[in-house]
């Protein structure tokens, strides 16, 4: 057979040249290869922080034109902690730094976290949303909340494991974290078998969760003042949140019948949240109490 044979012969395969051969895949370009070294030598708390970060920052990106998202304050809230959170994990540079950019982590990833969940809450109690972005905003709304865990887990572990944080032994920073759950726990109802949506917790949601937060570390915060009054702050911040939503649950209530639970959740929310701004309050005066000012010398009595 000649090679014009072989060329117009369907059942036999051209010979391929050195010049024809496919040339070798070369190695990764030198900025890969950096990034790639740098992931490899992360440890794994780093890698579930900057991974989730990053995960949750493109996948709300995408999701925005899908209409995955239930409102303006909760894209802007959890963008905000996903840049924070890994911002934070990744200039971690000597012993003093990290451990004030762990409570950066700490802050940034409980907001991620809570903020991610009850979302995924609010969703799975209400499939039929179409203008949620149908399935594909279901798959978001799960690749989200995986992302969130993810950080709170890693932010987590660096602040010395869940055990450290909320087995405190001072009452005041538990009745703090007692609010919190109350809060997280109202918020569940509602978002699942009331009327409210996340559009109307995310603010409120982040808010007191971060407030929660300042008060538990606040003890390793430097600062000429208590760090707790900055809880407390956003705590009362969050009670204004709440009077504003009572209004709009009363207006509700007139258009149509709400039962008594609808109530019930609501009042654990201000309970939630008298209970994380009074226990800010003694834990500060606690701090201040043991910490004198400067140039206040204590004397004995």
């Amino acid at each position: 057979m000649t090679d014009d044979d072989r060329l117009t012969d369907p059942t036999q395969h051209p010979r391929l040249t050195g010049n024809d051969a496919p040339a070798p895949s070369g190695p990764p370009a030198p900025g890969m290869q950096d990034a790639l070294a740098a992931w490899a030598e992360l440890d794994l708390t780093s890698k579930l922080i900057i991974g989730g970060s990053v995960a949750a920052l493109l996948i709300t990106i995408v999701g925005i034109p899908l209409g995955a998202w239930g409102s303006t304050d909760f894209v802007l809230i959890v963008l905000a902690a996903s840049i924070v959170a890994g911002a934070a994990a990744g200039l971690r540079t000597g012993p003093i730094l990290a451990t004030q950019l762990s409570l950066l982590e700490l802050g940034a990833g409980a907001v991620l976290g809570v903020l991610s969940v009850w979302n995924l809450i609010e969703i799975l109690f209400d499939l039929d949303q179409k203008d949620r972005g149908g399935i594909l905003g279901i798959l978001f709304t799960l690749g989200l909340a995986a992302a969130g865990v993810a950080v709170l887990v890693g932010a987590v572990r660096r602040n010395g494991g869940a055990r450290k944080l909320l087995l405190t032994d001072d009452r005041w920073t538990r009745v703090a974290l007692l609010g919190l759950a109350l809060i997280l726990v109202a918020w569940a109802w509602n978002l699942s078998f009331s009327y409210w949506i996340i559009a109307a917790a995310a603010l409120s949601l982040a808010t007191l969760t971060l407030a929660a937060v300042l008060i538990v570390v606040s003890d390793r915060i430097e600062s000429p003042i208590p760090a707790a009054w900055a809880g407390v702050v956003l705590g009362i911040f969050g009670a204004l949140l709440a009077i504003d939503q009572w209004g709009k649950l009363m207006s509700l209530g007139q258009q149509i019948g709400l039962s008594p639970l609808d109530f019930l959740a609501f009042l654990a929310y201000v309970a939630g949240i008298l209970m994380i701004v009074g226990g800010g309050v003694k834990r500060a005066l606690e701090q201040a109490a043991s910490h004198p000012a400067n140039g206040d010398v204590p004397t004995a009595r």
